[in-house]
């Protein structure tokens, strides 16, 4: 099973972010529909709450195991900075930033397939 890691990171980002609406569109039911014809379907892919706690847990035992690669994490899908920014907030080099990084990443790709995290359209 491939897990897209950045995706549901980035998912989860939008989860933490938001979270007095679990479940429900914030702005997207009283928006109209745009005049224009689609000219191609787009499919976003969506994770349910439950599957979005479950990233969260596994979020905070990496917090507990290693605090600098979720501080990582957390900066750049939860808060959204630029990778610069980051590694600047965080006072790494550039390299040691992106190694920081694709560590966490494969935590918590491992993690999800564990978890066994499911994406449904």
């Amino acid at each position: 099973m491939q897990i897209d890691v950045k995706g549901v990171l980035s998912l989860w980002g939008g989860y933490v972010r938001f979270t007095d609406c679990k479940g429900y569109p914030t702005m997207q039911a009283f928006m109209r529909e745009s005049p224009q014809e689609r000219t191609k379907q787009r499919y976003l892919a969506r994770l349910d709450d439950d599957t979005l706690e479950k990233v969260d847990r596994q979020m905070r035992k990496l917090q507990a195991n290693d605090k600098r690669q979720f501080d990582v994490l957390f900066y750049k899908y939860a808060v959204g900075l630029e990778n610069k920014q980051v590694w600047q907030k965080l006072s790494l080099s550039k390299t040691s930033y992106h190694t920081e990084l694709l560590l966490a990443e494969r935590f918590m790709e491992g993690a999800l397939a564990g978890s066994e995290i499911r994406l449904f359209l």
